[in-house]
């Protein structure tokens, strides 16, 4: 594994920023550098976890993320700091409804534009659904 920090630092947002529709541009955690940054609380707040650009996850359920235990079904809000998309889904193994975080693209709020996606995603990988 890459980067797979995890830690309760926050990150203010600079922006709200609507879902997969503008560039990245608040600061992530100095770790997490050019990789795909999932938080547990909007505005990239709270526990996170990195991938780099060519790092997948099956099963979030698998991963630790103290305090909060692990980050299935935790998402809020996301940062994609990579020149790659990201395939987020609902369920584990790469299934379940699913969208791409475009490459340099963040979502302060994964309720915005639609609620359906907060603390829905249980799988991650490189490249467009």
């Amino acid at each position: 594994m890459f980067v797979r920090s995890l830690t309760a630092l926050a990150c203010g947002a600079v922006a709200a920023l609507a879902l997969g529709a503008s560039p990245a541009s608040a600061a992530p955690a100095a770790s997490c550098d050019g990789a795909l940054v999932l938080w547990d609380n909007v505005d990239y707040n709270g526990t996170h976890i990195c991938f780099g650009y060519w790092e997948s996850e099956s099963d979030l359920g698998k991963v630790a993320a103290l305090p909060s235990g692990t980050m299935q079904d935790k998402t809020s809000s996301v940062q994609n700091l990579t020149g790659s998309d990201f395939c987020l889904y609902v369920d584990n193994n790469y299934s379940g409804d699913r969208f791409t975080v475009s490459a340099h693209t963040s979502i302060v709020d994964m309720r915005v534009p639609n609620p359906y996606w907060n603390d829905k995603i249980s799988s991650v990988r490189p490249g467009a659904c």
